[in-house]
């Protein structure tokens, strides 16, 4: 049921990802200042889930990730908000013969998947587009979907302060790795809602998630590998 408090997971914050033309330049434009072929094999190799495990990718973008994950022989369900997202990552898919890709029109708050559907849940700059208020509604809505001991695994921009550095200094440092995009972190800064490592850790624990690990990048990207409750594992 949807009541007036809802939040608009489709509400438009960032770039416009109803353009085609934009989400075709989509993964050029990350690709120019990230390794995602890189990223997909650490992502791959942190979960080390066997084959046919069951794996959902919210915010799936173009589905550079999902077809990864396909190709390594899991059972995938990449969900986005975009139908432009979602029809290119099919698209692409079908290009490359994966069977074991399924995609979903869901977000976060949307998805309604049944409890325990999930080995793991891997993110990518997606969460930062909700206020903190319901990013724990979202990552407890990740934790139901996930098995007991399932893993979730996270990446977005999070804001970490230097010793002695103000909040706007740190804004201003992330701008400014990025000078090829200064255009698109300025606004990400002024618009979006990426937040502070010490409240993300916290959603992240009070949705009931053990944080194994976590990586701070110097572009102000954070990586968060979790598990749905149990206890300290050897990474």
């Amino acid at each position: 049921m949807i009541t007036e408090w809802q939040w608009d997971e489709e509400r438009q914050i960032g770039t416009d990802y109803t353009d085609e033309a934009e989400v075709q330049a989509y993964e050029r434009r990350m690709s120019s200042f990230r390794d995602l072929e890189s990223e997909g094999r650490e992502a791959l190799a942190a979960l080390r889930l066997p084959a046919g495990a069951a794996v959902l990718e919210i915010g799936c973008g173009t589905g550079w990730f999902a077809r990864m994950a396909a190709a390594a022989g899991l059972l995938v369900t990449a969900c986005d908000i975009s139908p432009t997202m979602l029809r290119y990552c099919e698209k692409e898919a079908k290009r490359a013969g994966l069977q074991t890709l399924a995609t979903r029109k869901a977000g976060f708050l949307t998805m309604d998947f049944p409890p325990a559907s999930f080995d793991a849940v891997v993110s990518s700059l997606a969460l930062h587009h909700l206020p903190d208020a319901w990013k724990l509604v979202a990552l407890r809505n990740a934790a139901r979907v996930l098995k007991e001991g399932g893993q979730l695994l996270l990446r977005d921009v999070v804001f970490a302060l230097r010793e002695g550095e103000s909040p706007t200094d740190c804004f201003e440092r992330f701008v400014q790795s990025l000078p090829e995009m200064r255009a698109n972190t300025a606004r990400h800064v002024a618009r979006e809602f990426s937040t502070y490592d010490w409240i993300m850790e916290g959603l992240l624990h009070r949705a009931g998630f053990l944080i194994l690990s976590v990586r701070m990048e110097p572009t102000s990207l954070a990586l968060y590998h979790c598990l749905k409750g149990g206890e300290e594992r050897e990474s």
